[in-house]
């Protein structure tokens, strides 16, 4: 779903706006994150670069997915994004098939307004190792709250 943005927009991310982040959808978020943290000389992983990293991602997620996710549209949408196909006539329909999916959040958010599809792991020790290479990890606590993340949310560490 790619979303039409004027020349010198904010980025419409509540943390970004705040950092005065020029919008281009087809920019990730993590690495507009990390455009932001090196220039605010946040240290990777340290205490307030992972607050920030939490409250960056969950603003994403709350403005791509999270303002409706009771809606079976986002359910359907959602299934899209990580790559599966068919036509899914109910919620409890997309939850079974997102269960079986092994996905990481934070490049589900990084492909939403692309054409691109996050990468689908054949294991869960195999999206473990990915998310710990790559530091992308979503915060927990938020995401157990959520009925859409709590489908994708997997215990890896």
């Amino acid at each position: 779903m790619r979303i039409n943005v004027s020349p010198f927009e904010l980025h419409p991310n509540q943390f970004l706006q705040d950092f005065n982040v020029p919008y281009d959808p087809e920019l990730p978020i993590s690495y507009l994150f990390s455009l932001v943290s090196k220039e605010r000389n946040w240290k990777a992983n340290s205490r307030t670069w992972r607050k920030n990293w939490n409250k960056c991602m969950a603003c994403e997620y709350d403005r791509l997915i999270g303002y409706c996710n009771t809606n079976l549209e986002t359910w359907q949408e959602l299934c899209r994004q990580v790559g599966i196909e068919g036509s899914f006539m109910s919620t409890t329909k997309c939850k079974k098939a997102l269960a079986g999916v092994h996905v990481n959040i934070i490049d589900v958010l990084d492909c939403w307004n692309t054409d691109d599809v996050p990468r689908r792991f054949a294991s869960l020790s195999q999206l473990a190792e990915y998310t710990k290479k790559t530091n992308k990890t979503f915060n927990r606590h938020v995401a157990k709250q959520d009925k859409i993340l709590r489908i994708l949310l997997r215990h890896i560490f």
